[in-house]
């Protein structure tokens, strides 16, 4: 691999020490941050007040993600996305941002150099190998016509807003030793719908509130509310769509593999 070129007037130009040619040298084999079009986030960008700015990920980076496990695969990405992006605190970028910046990340580093995807269509039966890039991936963006109260059918009316990394870790936290929150079995995907909820008739709610707010409501009320937020939730889709040369659509699921961070380049 061949390292970036260090002009040597630039050098020159920092004064006669070695510690300042050794400062120059570094600085300039940093590695160079990018502006992100905020806009192309699946959030579109609208809850962060700063610029950002990206960088390719290292190849430390690169080893961590293509070793990762169920269980440390929060932790290595998290860990990523806090050196890697720029402008915006890691706990406090969205989740529903943060594997669309993972994906991000791969493509910049690899100038979006395409993953093999193995197929067969079950409509002609024919096997072929979809060569997927970034645009590839089902993004789902919050509509435009999004409101952060909703009324629900029993009267209430709960602020929204979207969970966070930081709001991630806490409710994992609840997870791993849920009998210091609750003495009553915790419900994941409960708690995760209580990550939306940020306030009841204006009165702030933490996780855990909100969480036994969900639990003790009606049926009717639950419905509507789960699938309305399902219609306006936002986030990288995790399957992809295939277009088979009979004009069959195929569904095929979309998993991190060790090939997918260190692709076989030739």
């Amino acid at each position: 691999m061949q390292s970036r070129k260090i002009e040597d007037e630039n050098i020159l130009n920092q004064g006669g020490s070695l510690a300042d040619i050794s400062r120059a040298i570094i600085q300039q084999q940093k590695p160079t941050d990018q502006p992100l079009n905020k806009s192309l986030l699946p959030s579109q960008g609208l809850f962060y007040h700063n610029d950002i700015s990206v960088k390719k990920l290292t190849t430390i980076d690169i080893k961590n993600l293509s070793t990762v496990t169920t269980d440390t695969v929060d932790g290595i990405m998290n860990g990523i996305l806090a050196r890697n992006v720029k402008g915006v605190q890691v706990n406090d970028i969205l989740v529903g941002d943060k594997i669309w910046l993972i994906f991000y990340l791969r493509s910049i580093t690899y100038d979006d150099y395409p993953f093999d995807i193995k197929y067969q269509c079950p409509e002609c039966g024919n096997m072929n190998v979809f060569k997927m890039q970034f645009k590839d991936l089902t993004v789902n963006t919050l509509p435009a016509d999004f409101k952060y109260e909703y009324t629900l059918l029993n009267g209430d009316v709960v602020t929204i807003g979207f969970p966070t990394i930081g709001n991630e870790i806490e409710s994992n936290m609840i997870l791993r030793e849920p009998e210091k929150y609750s003495i009553t079995p915790i419900d994941e995907e409960l708690l995760n719908i209580g990550n939306y909820i940020k306030a009841i008739n204006g009165k702030p709610q933490s996780i855990m509130q909100a969480y036994r707010y969900i639990e003790t409501m009606d049926g009717k009320s639950f419905a509507n509310f789960a699938n309305y937020m399902a219609d306006v939730n936002f986030g990288v889709k995790p399957y992809i769509n295939i277009k088979c040369e009979c004009g069959n659509t195929i569904v095929e699921p979309l998993s991190f593999s060790p090939e997918f961070f260190m692709p076989k380049i030739k």
